[in-house]
């Protein structure tokens, strides 16, 4: 059986020169396999702040969360499989490139 964990950083924010480091190295600690080489790994989030992307914590903005039905059964507040299906290459509830900023 293959062992798998995850790993998370806790940083002292007061310290932050932001140098990226962090992000360095958490990039290397998690790409020694091809095809991730690009990949963006960490986003440094310093609250209280803005977000990353902006205002990425409110639910209603993004359709994020999750519904309760008359049923009693939850859902995605983004739909069932058929609606997250059809939203595959056009999703406007994502977040444009507007909404991010560059630290």
């Amino acid at each position: 059986m293959k062992i798998r964990s995850q790993v998370g950083m806790v940083l002292n924010l007061d310290k932050c020169i932001g140098c990226h480091t962090c992000s360095i190295t958490c990039k290397n600690v998690w790409t020694s396999r091809e095809g991730v080489e690009y990949a963006w790994f960490n986003n440094v989030e310093t609250k209280p702040g803005i977000g990353y992307p902006n205002e990425w914590e409110n639910q209603d903005k993004w359709n994020g969360g999750w519904k309760r039905k008359k049923n009693g059964k939850i859902e995605p507040r983004i739909g069932g499989k058929l609606k997250v299906l059809s939203k595959i290459f056009s999703n406007p509830d994502l977040p444009q490139i507007d909404e991010y900023y560059e630290p």
